[in-house]
C-alpha cells in the first residue's frame, strides 16, 4: 500500500496507538506502512491536529503550466477597465486586448480565472441557443437593418434613439437621438449618411408605420427597397437588437444628459468606438470599419456604384431652396418648411416632411433650377411673332 493511499481509519489507529504496549514493527508490517510514516504521522498530529487524517495533495506546489498571479491581476484589471467603460468585457475580448501580454492563457483559462476571482457568476440557463440558421448580406450596403429604442434624459424626458446597422460589415451607419422616431426623422438620418457611406439596396425594419409607409414610400424613388420582419418577431432583426444592448450598456456608464444634443455627443463617441476600436466576435475580432472599407459594395439599383452624393437641409424661401450651388424651385406652397434635398450625380430628389415633392434631372450649367422648363411653359408670344394686321 502506498503512503498516499493510507485510509483514514488506519491513520486514526496509528495516532491513537499506545506505543508503550504496541510492537510498532509488527503493526507496520501487518498494515503495509513504514515505521517512518508511523512516527511521522504521530509527530504531525501533535503539531497540526486532525488535519493529518486527510491525505495531502500530490499536486506540485508550483505547476509549470499555471498562470502567474501577476498575469491574473492584469486580466482582472483589464476586465474592470472595460466594464467601467461600458464595453464588452468577456474572456474573448480581454484576450484580444491583452494579446501582446507574455504568458497570456487561453480564453477558457481566462474565464476560469475570472470565475475564481468572483468576477463572473456562471449562469448556464442564459447561455445562447443557436438555431443553426443565420443570414448575412454578401456585400456592404446590400441591406441596412434599423430600429429604434427609448432612452430617458436626466429630467425624465423620454426620447428615441434610431440605430442603423450595415448587415454585412456590422458598421454602425447611424446612432441618432430623436425627439420622436417618425418616418421623416428616419429619412433624414438615412439621407444624412448617404454622402459618407452611400445608400443601401434594401432596408430591413420591424412593422412600425413610420418605417413601412412614410420611409418606404420616400425611399422607393431613390431605388431603395423596403422590407420588414414578421409581426412580433424581434429575433428576425437580431443584429440591430444586439446593437441596442451594446449601446445601452455603454450609456449606463455615462452620466445622464439633459438635452438631446448632449446625448448625441455621447452616441457619436460610442459609434466611433464601436466602428473602429471594438473587436467584433462575428467578424473574427476585426473592426467593422475595416470590413466596410475592404468588402465589395452595392447600392440602389437606380444608380451606378461610386456616383457622388450630397445631402442638403435648408428652409424654403420664396418657393425655392438651396442645395449646394443650385437654387431649386419647388413652389411657394412649401414656404418656411424644411426641405431635404438629395443630389446623386445629376438626379435630384427634394423631400418635405418625408414626402417627395420634386424629382428631376439637374442642369449643371445653370444655377437656378426652375420648376417648369421652357418647353413645359406656354409659348411666349412676342410682338414680332404676333400676326400682322392688314
Amino acid at each position: 500500500m502506498g503512503i498516499g493511499e493510507v485510509p483514514m481509519s488506519l491513520r486514526r489507529a496509528i495516532i491513537e496507538a499506545d506505543v508503550g504496549e504496541l510492537n510498532v514493527a509488527e503493526f507496520c508490517r501487518a498494515h503495509g506502512v513504514s515505521r517512518w510514516f508511523f512516527y511521522d504521522l504521530r509527530r504531525r498530529h501533535r503539531l497540526e491536529g486532525d488535519t493529518v487524517l486527510e491525505p495531502k495533495s500530490r499536486a506540485p506546489h508550483h505547476p509549470a503550466g499555471r498562470t502567474s498571479v501577476e498575469v491574473e491581476d492584469v486580466i482582472v484589471a483589464k476586465r474592470k477597465e472595460l466594464d467601467d467603460a461600458g464595453l464588452d468585457c468577456g474572456a474573448a475580448t480581454i484576450a484580444f486586448h491583452l494579446r501582446d501580454l507574455p504568458g497570456l492563457p487561453s480564453e477558457s483559462t481566462i474565464w476560469r480565472i475570472l470565475t475564481a476571482r468572483g468576477q463572473i457568476v456562471p449562469q448556464p440557463a442564459k447561455a445562447p441557443k443557436h438555431s443553426g440558421r443565420s443570414w448575412t448580406a454578401e456585400r456592404v450596403n446590400e441591406c441596412w437593418a434599423l430600429d429604434d429604442w427609448e432612452h430617458t434624459l436626466a429630467d425624465g424626458t423620454v426620447v428615441k434613439i434610431l440605430d442603423v446597422l450595415d448587415d454585412h460589415s456590422r458598421y454602425a451607419v447611424a446612432c441618432t437621438a430623436l425627439e420622436r422616431c417618425t418616418g421623416d426623422a428616419a429619412l433624414q438620418v438615412l439621407i444624412s449618411a448617404a454622402p459618407f457611406v452611400g445608400l443601401p439596396a434594401r432596408i430591413w425594419s420591424d412593422n412600425a408605420k413610420a418605417f413601412t409607409t412614410t420611409l418606404a414610400n420616400a425611399l422607393a424613388p431613390l431605388g431603395v427597397v423596403a422590407s420588414h420582419t414578421r409581426p412580433y418577431s424581434p429575433n428576425s432583426n437580431g443584429k440591430v437588437e444586439r446593437f441596442h444592448r451594446t449601446a445601452q450598456k455603454w450609456l449606463t456608464k455615462r452620466p445622464l444628459t439633459s438635452t438631446i444634443g448632449e446625448l448625441q455627443a455621447q452616441l457619436d463617441e460610442f459609434r466611433t468606438i464601436y466602428n473602429t476600436t471594438r473587436p467584433h466576435r462575428s467578424l473574427g475580432r476585426q473592426f467593422p470599419s475595416d470590413i466596410w472599407h475592404q468588402a465589395p459594395k452595392t447600392g440602389p439599383s437606380t444608380q451606378p456604384l461610386g456616383t457622388p452624393t450630397s445631402a442638403h437641409n435648408t428652409t424654403v424661401i420664396n418657393g425655392r431652396c438651396h442645395a449646394g450651388t443650385y437654387l431649386i424651385s419647388i413652389g411657394s406652397a412649401h414656404n418656411d418648411q424644411q426641405a431635404l434635398t438629395l443630389i446623386t450625380g445629376t438626379n435630384c430628389h427634394v423631400f418635405i416632411n418625408g414626402h417627395l415633392v420634386r424629382q428631376f434631372t439637374i442642369n449643371p450649367n445653370q444655377h437656378a433650377q426652375p420648376l417648369h422648363t421652357r418647353r413645359g411653359r406656354p409659348p411666349k408670344v412676342t410682338e414680332r411673332e404676333a400676326p400682322r394686321h392688314t
